[in-house]
Order: C-alpha cells, then sequence, then structure tokens
C-alpha cells in the first residue's frame, strides 16, 4: 500500500489553546474579501481569518467551514473542517499558536473530484507525464489531496499528490509543476530479467545478511530519473535500475552497517578506515562490475565512511563502508544529472 514508499501523513498529536486570541507579535491577517467561512467551533477571528486565507490560496472559491479544533498539545492546534463548492473535500490544518502562522493543511478530494479542482494545464500535464511512465495504463486514481506544508524543512512543501493503491503521482507547485510517480508491483510479478540482475548486484557487495525483495517500484521524476527501484519493506536492501538503459545505478544493503550508535560511529570514522589507494583499488573493480565504468584518472574524497571518487567530466561515483572498511553502498551519478 502506499506505506510503500515515502507517503503524505499528517501528525495528529496536536493541538491546545493557551490564549483567546492570537498572540501580540503575531501578525493580524489583513480583512480580506476572500470566500467566508463558517465555524461550528469556537475560533478566534484572527485565526479564523489565518486559517481561511490559507485554505482559499490552496483551495479556491470553496465555501468552508470548521467542524472541530483539538486542543491536546499546546504548542499546535489542529482544525478540521469541510468543503464544498467545485468539489466536497475534508481539511485539516495545523496552527501555531505562538507563532501565529497556519504549519499546515492537507485537503482531501475524492478522485471524481480531480477534473474540478486540478487546473486544466495541471490535467495536460499529467496526462502528458503517464504517457511516457504508465504504458501499461495501471494508474488508477483514487484520491486526490492538495498539500501545503510552507515551513517543513524537506521538499516538496506545496504540492497536489494523486493517490491510487501502491501508486501515486505528486505535482510540486514550487518546482514548475514538476511531476513525480511511483507505481509499486509485487516481486512474483516483476520482469524476471531485471530481478536476477538486481539480485546478483546486492550479492556482490559481499555482506552476508539479505533479505529477499518485496517488491519492486516504477519510479519517475520529471527528465532526471526513470527508473525501477528494487527493495524490501523496510528499505533495508536496495537496488536501481534504469528503466530505459538497464543500467544499474545504485547498490546498497543497510546489513552492512555495524556501528553500534553515533557516538561509536564518531569514533570509527574520525580517521579514514581506507587511504585513498585502497579505496581506489577496490572501487576499480566494483566500477567496472557493476556500472560498467572505468575510474582511471579519477581522484577520491574521503568524509566520515564516505568515499567520493570524481574526474572532471566524468560520472561520480559515491561509496560508504563500514567498520570493517567493506563497502556495503554503491552509488553512480552521471554527469547530466539524468538516471534512466
Amino acid at each position: 500500500m502506499q506505506k510503500k514508499w515515502r507517503s503524505i501523513t499528517l501528525t495528529t498529536t496536536i493541538i491546545s489553546l493557551l490564549l483567546s486570541s492570537a498572540p501580540l507579535y503575531a501578525d493580524t491577517p489583513a480583512r480580506t474579501d476572500y470566500q467566508q467561512s463558517i465555524s461550528a467551533v469556537e475560533l478566534d477571528q484572527d485565526v479564523t481569518l489565518r486559517l481561511t486565507n490559507v485554505l482559499n490560496k490552496v483551495a479556491p472559491e470553496q465555501q468552508i467551514q470548521f467542524t472541530s479544533v483539538d486542543k491536546t498539545i499546546e504548542s499546535m492546534w489542529q482544525i478540521k473542517g469541510t468543503l464544498t463548492g467545485k468539489a466536497d473535500a475534508e481539511f485539516i490544518q495545523q496552527y501555531d499558536p505562538k507563532k501565529g502562522r497556519v504549519e499546515s493543511t492537507t485537503v482531501y478530494y475524492k478522485a471524481e473530484g480531480l477534473k474540478q479542482v486540478l487546473d486544466p494545464a495541471l490535467q495536460t500535464g499529467v496526462s502528458s507525464f503517464l504517457k511516457t511512465f504508465d504504458t501499461g495504463n495501471v494508474f488508477k486514481p483514487e484520491a486526490l489531496w492538495r498539500v501545503y506544508f510552507p515551513y517543513q524543512d524537506n521538499e516538496p512543501r506545496n504540492y497536489w499528490v494523486i493517490w491510487g493503491t501502491n501508486q501515486s503521482l505528486e505535482i510540486d507547485l514550487d518546482r514548475n509543476s514538476q511531476i513525480t510517480a511511483r507505481i509499486s508491483t509485487p516481486i512474483s510479478s516483476a520482469n524476471s530479467k531485471l530481478t536476477n540482475q538486481a539480485n546478483r548486484a546486492l550479492k556482490s557487495l559481499g555482506i552476508t545478511k539479505m533479505t529477499a525483495f518485496d517488491y519492486v517500484v516504477k519510479y519517475k521524476q520529471g527528465e532526471t530519473e526513470f527508473s525501477w527501484i528494487y527493495r524490501d519493506d523496510n528499505d533495508l536492501n536496495r537496488v536501481v535500475i534504469g528503466a530505459k538503459t538497464g543500467k544499474i545505478w545504485a547498490v546498497v544493503n543497510e546489513f552492512g552497517k555495524d556501528w553500534a550508535d553515533d557516538k561509536d560511529f564518531a569514533k570509527t570514522f574520525a580517521k579514514p578506515k581506507l587511504s585513498k589507494n585502497q579505496a581506489l583499488t577496490v572501487a576499480k573493480a566494483k566500477a567496472s562490475s557493476l556500472f560498467g565504468l572505468n575510474i582511471k584518472g579519477y581522484n577520491v574524497s574521503i568524509k566520515n565512511n564516505e568515499y567520493t571518487f570524481t574526474k572532471k567530466g566524468a560520472s561520480t561515483l559515491l561509496g560508504k563502508i563500514n567498520k570493517k572498511g567493506k563497502f556495503y553502498s554503491w552509488e553512480l551519478i552521471p554527469t547530466n544529472g539524468v538516471r534512466s
């Protein structure tokens, strides 16, 4: 299901109201002519306007009704409600009363609302993308979310996501509507030739402990990556193979990690475990066998347990070692940044 990749989830441990009004140091929102909201719960007027203004940004021309406020946690409030108009929906917002700002907003539509609320240009972009990504026509939307997390560290922060069973498609509105899509397939239904290739690549790391692949993800991000990602449920073993070229791009076995904790890691890799010459010797064989790459003339830089092999105008090779000096992870980054 959707848990098998990086899913969009909301923290539901939230909310408590310390004050009956917004903090004095918070910017008071200006009165607007935005769609008015209806509240079935007690909310300060300024807070209501902040919540409403964000909703009008992510779901314009909709009638808003706030239905509940969770006051469990003082540092954050969780507000739920409904939208009606273009398409019926439910929403959850998180509001920080101390900072006086809306931390996150997620609107949940049913799949049939897609044509009503998704901009026509975005619909056209999705259709064009799926023609190259989903040639078997297996992508079937079941839900549509509009997500806005303006203050989170990771990306995307401002996007649409279309969900299906073991499928997702994101539209990153902050990155020129770049589309990223995933379709997960049980390993039993995967291409046997590619599966064998992935298994051989994983075994070649020489890490004794392994776990079987549970599924393969067909993954495409804009024009930068189009690949098959073989992995297990816990993402401990992973192999990335180009969907167009059939080339190996990454091989990882997390069972190769053998340090006890962060303190042990820092102590172990305070000084290089492998010299540059030792690392180049090992990398020469792996680069050739895994990636078909000749690293003659390459230099290597070392940071903690990471070894970066570079040569001007050539692909970059990244490797990570454990306490024994054995590489448990290899990844190839092409000069143009495109993996396919």
